[in-house]
């Protein structure tokens, strides 16, 4: 089946683009040596991440326990939640998929590590953790150095923790508006980071995962020696927000949404069949200022507004009704969480259907 006969509003997946991200930043990785553990919360789907793993992946990184899950179900087993598990009923779910993979799990406070602990010695079990770093983004986590080390203090007290390191995510990287302020974060990130796991060895606690790694910072802090594990998520299909990063070009994205023009109500207006509810309304650029919830390559136009089912187009381009165009998204992440699946394309034509297991998984 040719693309443009899918229904629409659909995604898709340009196959030989997705391909080749993945084994970049894998090459990569090789290259310095260090791990690389991508976050799926950016495609939500097993099959996508055992290509990652099979291009050398040590494993991956999930957002939620219900997505480490629906991960686990399809035999990935070394998978670790870059994030706070917080609650009774989470934390012995949390436990129950620990018994049947290899998990690790972010912590940045005494609450967390203690009543993680305490679960855990009820359960007779015990679990990696990593010690979330502020690193700059100024969202969760500890600050470096003694502040992280003060609570690496608290995890080595922990019968039933063990600490594998420590990890961090360079996220303030995307309000820098040049390639040299990101590359100043990247190293910023690594070198942090580094710095911090050295102190926690000098006082006998052991670090010995460094985990960095947003997509645009990825290749700055992972060559930062010292650090020893990425986790970008983007970069499998990057996005408008990267190419506005210096992460990619356009011709790297590999997700675009299907639409079809719906309308030509005015001379300078287009209507197209995908909203809110399949694009997503993040703004292009940093805080918006760029204008446009979406990219049209071959017309060279954005989408100028959002409303939930219709997308406009203000142009005096020449679109025809019924005719089909693929739209770069904003934000990647955030449009694969609103479909059921993925067609993946190859020269025109419907090559594979991409289940998304781990839509709306948000425990």
């Amino acid at each position: 089946m040719q693309f443009h006969e899918i229904d629409t509003p659909a995604l898709l997946i340009d196959l030989e683009r997705m391909e080749q991200n993945i084994s970049q930043m894998a090459d990569f990785a090789r290259q310095k040596g260090v791990d690389l553990r991508p976050h799926t919360k950016t495609h939500k789907c097993p099959e996508i991440a055992k290509m990652q793993v099979t291009a050398g992946a040590v494993g991956i990184t999930c957002a939620k326990i219900s997505e480490a899950e629906t991960m686990a179900a399809e035999g990935l087993n070394d998978i670790l939640i870059a994030n706070e598990i917080i609650g009774t009923k989470k934390i012995n779910h949390l436990i129950e998929l620990a018994k049947k993979v290899r998990l690790c799990l972010a912590v940045d406070s005494e609450f967390g590590a203690k009543s993680l602990n305490q679960a855990l010695e009820q359960a007779d079990q015990t679990l990696e953790v990593v010690i979330e770093i502020n690193c700059g983004q100024n969202r969760a986590g500890v600050l470096p150095g003694g502040p992280a080390h003060e609570l690496a203090r608290i995890i080595a007290d922990c019968s039933h923790l063990k600490l594998r390191g420590l990890m961090t995510h360079g996220g303030h990287s995307y309000n820098e508006i040049s390639r040299e302020g990101i590359e100043e974060v990247g190293i910023h990130e690594g070198t942090v980071m580094v710095q911090t796991a050295n102190l926690l060895r000098q006082n006998g606690i052991s670090a010995k995962t460094v985990s960095t790694g947003s997509t645009p910072t990825a290749y700055y802090c992972g060559a930062v020696e010292g650090v020893t594990e990425i986790r970008p998520g983007t970069y499998v299909f990057y996005d408008l927000t990267q190419t506005e990063l210096f992460a990619c070009s356009p011709q790297d994205c590999a997700l675009s949404v299907l639409a079809t023009v719906t309308s030509i109500p005015a001379a300078d207006r287009v209507i197209v069949d995908a909203g809110k509810k399949a694009m997503t309304s993040d703004p292009r650029g940093r805080a918006g200022q760029n204008g446009g919830f979406g990219y049209i390559p071959e017309k060279d136009v954005t989408i100028s507004k959002l409303s939930e089912e219709h997308g406009v187009i203000e142009t005096d381009s020449k679109f025809e009704i019924g005719e089909k165009v693929r739209i770069i998204p904003n934000h990647a992440c955030v449009v694969v969480n609103m479909f059921d699946e993925m067609h993946g394309i190859r020269n025109g034509q419907v090559e594979k259907v991409f289940r998304i297991e781990g839509r709306g998984k948000m425990l």
